[in-house]
């Protein structure tokens, strides 16, 4: 008897892309949270860096090439999203 369900779809071509994209929008709307939370822009940059760390970097002995983290979110990215947030004063 055969399962469809069991048969996986191929990756999409612009995966990585994707993800990196999907990311970025929700450190941006992190970043807006933090802003009206009052935190500063230093201690939300370190928050969002460490959730990213954490989420990406935890496990990197033997991670995946798919989990480890893309060079777009990287610390310096991070920080440039929540300075670029911060500076639209998000209300």
């Amino acid at each position: 008897m055969p399962f469809p369900w069991l048969e996986c779809a191929p990756p999409r071509s612009d995966g990585e892309d994707h993800r990196v994209t999907a990311a970025t929008s929700e450190l941006a709307s992190r970043a807006g949270v933090l802003y009206r939370l009052g935190f500063t822009q230093a201690d939300a940059t370190a928050r969002l860096a460490a959730a990213v760390a954490w989420e990406y970097d935890s496990g990197q002995h033997g991670t995946p090439a798919t989990f480890r983290r893309p060079p777009a979110l990287a610390d310096a990215a991070i920080a440039k999203i929540v300075a670029d947030t911060f500076a639209r004063r998000p209300g």
